[in-house]
């Protein structure tokens, strides 16, 4: 419970600063976060979905916004998106373990892989925050 608190409270905050703030990057990167995470709720309760084995359906939601950050990081002038897309990789990649080790305990694998949202939202923010102090500290007018 408490980490669901901690995450809606960083994903709310997160995600509102970055489309205040964020450019189109923050705009794009909130608009992929919220879809990734209403999906993969909307999905879990509609379809029961477990964590006692390789979850495809929250794989391929992860893999899918993972790809979407990733055009993001690339179209992006901001150093930010690359980390955040990194973070998303690393939410991908947990996946794997149960694919290569498949009674992997499924409180660890559901938890390493939700863990990777909150270092990428804190990402967001500070690299939004960062950006926007050098473009005013360069900004002449």
């Amino acid at each position: 419970m408490l980490i669901a608190i901690l995450f809606w409270s960083m994903c709310i905050g997160a995600c509102g600063y970055a489309l205040l703030l964020g450019g189109w990057e923050g705009r794009a990167t909130t608009a992929i976060v919220l879809l990734a995470t209403f999906a993969t709720m909307f999905l879990e309760r509609l379809l029961n979905l477990h964590w006692r084995e390789t979850n495809e359906i929250v794989l391929a939601i992860d893999l899918v916004a993972f790809l979407a950050m990733y055009v993001v990081a690339a179209r992006s002038r901001q150093w930010w998106p690359i980390w955040v897309a990194a973070f998303q990789l690393n939410a991908v990649v947990a996946h794997f373990a149960t694919i290569i080790t498949p009674e992997f305990s499924a409180l660890v694998y559901h938890g390493y892989e939700g863990l990777w949202a909150i270092p990428g939202q804190l990402v967001m923010v500070l690299g939004i925050h960062r950006d926007r102090g050098w473009k005013s500290s360069y900004d002449l007018t």
